[in-house]
């Protein structure tokens, strides 16, 4: 029995009149005779008897109507549930951000994406990019954003945005050469850091040892050292936005070129949902204005 057929059916039962069963599944009188007619004409029987202007159900509509009311009470069940979806009115969605990308990109992102998601409630927690990937694979968020990829079986990762490398100090202007990291004081990065393990590889790689006086282990701690004087920060092109709320700073890349990826992951079996796509995708376009250091 067709739906439209099962629709006319319970509109009539609870209505008693053509007229009102229309009003109620808001179609024209004519077209809900139709309707009923082709109900009949499916299941064999007149389901209706037709007394002084009401319908009056037969033995046999009232043998079919707990059917149809207990699938109707399912069906509207799932009209709600996609109405949900895309209201989501009644949505939370789990984002995961390492702190680099949590301070000024992902906020600005979300900003833009809450225009079209108003409704939706969201959950938002700064993490490592490894205990990111961990998180993920227990199935506690439904998207996080990390300067690595994972490997684990349970995840999908997809590069979101590409950067570089910079230097973030005083005097600079002109682009440093990572040789200039032996003879000028610098900030360090932890070597078990994604960033920090790509400049101490390339440090390694030109036989470079870095004049670091402090170890920093948050890109925008290292960005407020190097305001105070304690050297260069090195910090991905993204993330350097972050000082110009020094204007004595100034941000240049490092040469040779230190490529930084920018991923987004997900769990694997778990299908990404509107929310996160669409929040991604306002990432997307907040990184690709970020990427790059300013001249």
């Amino acid at each position: 029995m067709r739906i439209r057929y099962i629709e006319i059916f319970h509109a009539v039962m609870q209505c008693g009149t053509v007229k009102g069963a229309a009003d109620l599944l808001h179609i024209t009188q004519p077209a809900a005779t139709r309707l009923l007619q082709q109900a009949e004409a499916h299941v064999g029987v007149p389901l209706f008897q037709r007394v002084r202007g009401r319908l009056l159900p037969t033995a046999e509509a009232h043998q079919l109507f707990p059917e149809v009311e207990q699938l109707y009470l399912h069906l509207d069940a799932v009209r709600r549930v996609a109405t949900n979806l895309g209201r989501t009115s009644e949505a939370m969605l789990r984002v995961l951000c390492v702190p680099g990308l949590a301070l000024e990109a992902l906020p600005q992102a979300l900003g833009r994406w809450s225009r079209q998601h108003a409704k939706a409630r969201i959950s938002l927690r700064t993490l490592h990019s490894r205990q990111i990937a961990e998180s993920l694979a227990l199935r506690e968020a439904d998207v996080g954003f990390a300067f690595e990829p994972s490997s684990h079986p349970a995840l999908l990762s997809e590069v979101l945005a590409h950067a570089r490398l910079v230097c973030v100090g005083t005097g600079l202007d002109s682009s440093v050469a990572i040789e200039a990291l032996a003879t000028h004081p610098v900030v360090d990065l932890d070597p078990a850091d994604p960033l920090g393990r790509l400049l101490h590889s390339a440090c390694l790689a030109h036989e470079v040892q870095p004049d670091a006086r402090v170890l920093a282990h948050s890109y925008h701690a290292a960005i407020e050292l190097a305001a105070h004087g304690f050297g260069w920060a090195l910090v991905d092109s993204i993330t350097a936005g972050y000082a110009s709320r020094h204007p004595a700073l100034s941000v240049q890349p490092l040469v040779p070129e230190i490529p930084v990826t920018v991923y987004w992951l997900r769990p694997r079996d778990l299908p990404s949902s509107a929310a996160a796509d669409a929040l991604v995708a306002q990432m997307r376009r907040v990184l690709a204005g970020a990427a790059s250091p300013a001249p």
